[in-house]
């Protein structure tokens, strides 16, 4: 019978999930709001790692709700 030795174990993340509320409120075009917050949001938190994300329109036309999921990165530096 042979034994398993185990070197390393990783922690897994859980996911985390923002969801924004995005108004058009100026003369811009709601995809430049849609871009500048969410561009502010990863600038102020830049150990993100997306996983995936979803955009819907609300009802009114000016009103849209972008879901990011993400993990946090850990700040070791891992070998793979």
């Amino acid at each position: 019978m042979k034994k398993i030795k185990i070197l390393r174990v990783k922690e897994i993340n859980k996911m985390k999930v923002k969801v924004f509320e995005i108004v058009k409120t100026g003369l811009k075009p709601l995809s430049q709001e849609m871009e500048a917050t969410i561009q502010s949001w990863l600038d102020d938190n830049n150990n993100i790692e997306i996983l995936t994300t979803s955009q819907s329109q609300h009802l009114r036309e000016n009103t849209v709700f972008v879901t990011v999921m993400y993990n946090i990165k850990s700040n070791e530096n891992e070998e793979e």
